[in-house]
């Protein structure tokens, strides 16, 4: 058999390397390049576990793509001494797995534990799951209870948006055409915290969560509450931090704490919907329960 010459004309070149629809840059001065001349005409992947579900009857439409796959420094977690910083590509597995993140932020890695399948969690990632910004994605009201801040960047430069302010409704958030999440940046608590996360589903395994709860309790020397942060997921809108329940935690010894009391505010203060994965009233009662299940685990801890 002839070997086929190096010369053929209709040899491909490096797929979509050089495709006028496909850009896939490979630093962050390439990928700002490519922002400042079609930051309004692209359709970002990342992992691709929302967008092309969303769109697979409809892929043959996105007219151009940007790939961030190629972009190690949004892969990247760094830690300092005063915070870490996590790529927005990273992945829900590499939180779950990334001892640092289990020492320093646990609800976070219980929730990233609990997104998907493990093919899901392999492929889905941090910034894809905050952009996407559905009032259900797990990994949300973590990072508001630990005072996440959002690295953006565009073609007119970067800058720092608080977590708490990113989402303005159901899939919705401040994003502007051509800006990106590059990096998640949560500070170190310098006291004693405890935490916990709670996910209800309609199964076990492989669901959306019909509503979800973050809990982040900061302790002084005696004990006592010194900050308190409440989200409940999937129960409004956007995650909704419940403030007031934050309030009557605070300044109390841990044992002072009124559970049900607590668990009321935070079912009054919610604004569920109904729909296929529960009624208003059941995520309300659920609220109720699952407030009291956080707020005793933290007390056994």
């Amino acid at each position: 058999m002839k070997k086929q010459s190096k010369n053929v004309k209709n040899k491909p070149g490096i797929s979509g390397k050089d495709s006028d629809k496909y850009f896939r840059p490979e630093s962050k001065e390439e990928l700002v390049k490519i922002l400042e001349k079609h930051d309004d005409e692209l359709t970002v992947i990342a992992g691709g576990t929302d967008l092309l579900v969303a769109n697979y009857k409809n892929l043959y439409k996105i007219d151009k793509w940007l790939d961030l796959n190629w972009l190690d420094s949004f892969k990247e977690i760094k830690f300092f001494d005063d915070k870490v910083e996590i790529g927005s590509m990273v992945t829900h597995e590499r939180l779950d797995k990334l001892d640092q993140i289990k020492e320093h932020f646990p609800v976070i890695q219980e929730a990233a534990a609990d997104v998907g399948s493990p093919q899901i969690r392999s492929r889905g990632t941090i910034g894809g799951n905050i952009v996407t910004s559905s009032p259900a994605g797990d990994l949300l009201p973590p990072l508001l209870v630990y005072d996440a801040k959002l690295k953006i960047i565009s073609k007119d430069g970067e800058k720092i948006v608080d977590a708490n302010e990113f989402f303005t409704g159901p899939k919705q958030n401040v994003l502007e055409s051509g800006e990106l999440v590059e990096k998640i940046i949560l500070p170190f608590e310098d006291n004693e915290s405890r935490g916990a996360w709670v996910k209800i589903g309609k199964r076990k395994a492989l669901v959306i969560s019909s509503i979800s709860l973050a809990l982040n309790l900061v302790f002084n020397d005696d004990n006592e509450i010194i900050d308190a942060k409440f989200c409940v997921g999937s129960a409004a809108p956007v995650p909704l931090r419940i403030e007031k329940a934050e309030q009557n935690l605070k300044n109390k010894k841990i044992k002072k704490i009124k559970i049900e009391e607590v668990a009321q505010i935070v079912s009054d203060e919610i604004s569920p919907i109904d729909d296929i994965r529960g009624t208003a009233a059941y995520r309300k009662k659920v609220a109720f329960n699952i407030t009291k299940s956080a707020l005793q685990e933290v007390i056994n801890q």
